[in-house]
């Protein structure tokens, strides 16, 4: 960042479109030049300065996903003032944001999904994290002792399986996913009930929401769908055309928040579309000791 004034246009782009230097959190994370900080066979965190991509997979045959974008706005010398950020993003309804900190406040601008920490006593801004997940409705919170609730139902007979509200779904769905990580002999069972909860959700959520949350479940559990039906499903739900996707000013001052949120959508469902694709086998043992250093060689 060779500028403040382009670090706090930065930290504007950020929190009112969800990108960083017109890049949005699903971005390919094989194309863009960046300090890997922290890697793992589950976690990694790709460092470009003043902000952070954060990526995990369950397996090392599945390619890595970035979870979320962070700003790490105190690392500028002056982090800038909430109050003169907030005189920029008129126009772009703010909500409480999800966390609670002594010492700081969280405020999410609801067409980006992208949440702001400020300090509390300077009114300096510390981080902006921007999901990758596109903007969704937000559910209510979620019931008390609800794993222990959809670990019950989904291991019992079918015709008990409606035990959880549809109000609560979004949250069963999170739910499913961290059994299938932490269970993993059980997950045949999960993604059972998984499948059945969202093929009813598809009445219930908005056509968009619905399908990137059902694309995200079957993709992260290769062979429950055949090849091509993500594909179709992510097209047959995208919020905007492509000619509409082509005429977005390139101006993010010029978006406006309906603009940001359909266009968000858009993308992460054509990302959803984009990995419709059979995993390639993983290499033989032999030749597994040789990736790492392939890009050192020749």
């Amino acid at each position: 960042m060779s500028t403040r004034a382009e670090a706090v246009e930065l930290c504007l782009e950020a929190l009112a479109t969800g990108r960083v230097h017109g890049v949005s959190p699903n971005h390919d994370p094989a194309h863009a030049p960046f300090f890997q900080t922290v890697i793992g066979d589950h976690g990694m965190v790709r460092d470009f300065g003043l902000w952070e991509a954060h990526f995990t997979r369950w397996t090392v045959q599945q390619p890595w996903q970035c979870q979320s974008v962070v700003v790490q706005a105190h690392r500028m010398r002056r982090p800038p003032k909430w109050k003169r950020l907030l005189r920029e993003l008129t126009g772009f309804d703010l909500v409480p944001g999800d966390l609670a900190v002594p010492g700081s406040e969280y405020i999410r601008v609801v067409a980006s999904d992208s949440e702001a920490c400020i300090d509390a006593e300077t009114g300096r801004l510390q981080k902006i994290s921007i999901p990758a997940a596109p903007p969704l409705s937000r559910p209510a919170p979620a019931p008390n002792h609800l794993r222990r609730r959809v670990r019950t139902v989904a291991a019992g007979p079918p015709s008990e399986w409606p035990g959880i509200p549809p109000a609560a779904w979004p949250h069963v769905v999170a739910t499913i996913d961290n059994l299938h990580r932490d269970e993993p002999a059980q997950r045949p069972i999960w993604t059972a009930y998984g499948r059945w909860l969202l093929d009813r959700a598809a009445s219930v959520w908005p056509a968009d929401e619905w399908a990137w949350r059902w694309s995200r479940f079957v993709l992260d559990r290769p062979g429950t769908v055949p090849v091509g039906e993500v594909t179709r499903v992510c097209l047959a739900a995208l919020p905007m055309t492509a000619d509409e996707a082509a005429t977005l000013p390139r101006d993010w001052r010029t978006r406006t928040p309906d603009m940001v949120r359909r266009s968000r959508m858009t993308l992460a469902l054509l990302r959803c579309a984009a990995d419709d694709v059979p995993l390639p086998p993983p290499p033989r043992p032999g030749v597994a000791a040789w990736q790492p250093l392939l890009r050192h060689l020749g």
